[in-house]
């Protein structure tokens, strides 16, 4: 009878979904999402609307001023009118566009805090020619997700992820803030944390997502109510 070897073949690993549009290959449940998508992403439609109205105005300005040397009886004083708008313009239109070209699906793509049985992935999903970023933690890892407020009298508010493993800042999210460039105090205990600035209104939720999501309810933390 033949003896039973090892396979060599390694079971894959299950990789971190790239977005939240895709299912998990896992028998994940309780799947729950929070989106952070604020009034940005409508600032930045808004900009990249006005800035190709401007482009279209340069166009016009500099078709103005081709049919003022090439049609009509041009003047100094016109030539010198139309070449300073369409500098002008060139700046504010098609200029404008290659900084928002550049940003925009960064600003717009659909980006949150998603909560399941496996962990809690943090994403910017991926959006034209934005890559995508974003971090996957499992609940073995958490140490704590804690509410943070900084500043005086205008609060910007932060939820802490506190980790028991290592995590490279090349993994994190470029939107994740540390401790240092807040002003907080680190903890010496945590082996990673960073922080991710979160509307007021939609703290409440995640942290009632994680608690109803987690193995472990009281991993959340929250501050004192402000008097």
């Amino acid at each position: 009878m033949a003896s039973s070897e090892p396979s060599d073949a390694s079971p894959a690993p299950r990789g971190v979904p790239s977005d939240l549009t895709q299912s998990s290959n896992s028998v994940s449940h309780l799947r729950r999402y929070v989106s952070l998508r604020g009034p940005n992403a409508r600032m930045w439609m808004t900009a990249a609307y006005f800035s190709a109205v401007l482009t279209l105005g340069f166009f016009a300005v500099v078709g103005s001023l081709l049919w003022e040397v090439f049609v009509s009886d041009h003047t100094v004083g016109a030539l010198s009118l139309w070449s300073s708008a369409a500098l002008v313009m060139a700046f504010i239109g098609p200029g404008s566009n290659i900084f928002l070209v550049r940003g925009l699906p960064q600003r717009i793509t659909r980006q949150g805090v998603s909560a399941d049985s496996d962990g809690i992935i943090v994403l910017q999903e991926r959006k034209w020619w934005f890559p995508g970023e974003g971090t996957f933690i499992a609940w073995p890892e958490i140490r704590r997700v804690r509410e943070v407020h900084v500043g005086g009298r205008r609060l910007t508010y932060f939820l802490e992820f506190a980790l028991d493993t290592h995590r490279t800042d090349a993994e994190l999210p470029s939107w994740a803030e540390n401790a240092q460039a807040l002003g907080l105090e680190s903890d010496p205990e945590a082996v990673t944390q960073f922080y991710v600035q979160v509307p007021q209104e939609r703290k409440e939720h995640i942290l009632r997502m994680v608690e109803r999501t987690a193995p472990l309810p009281d991993i959340v933390e929250r501050m004192p109510p402000l008097r």
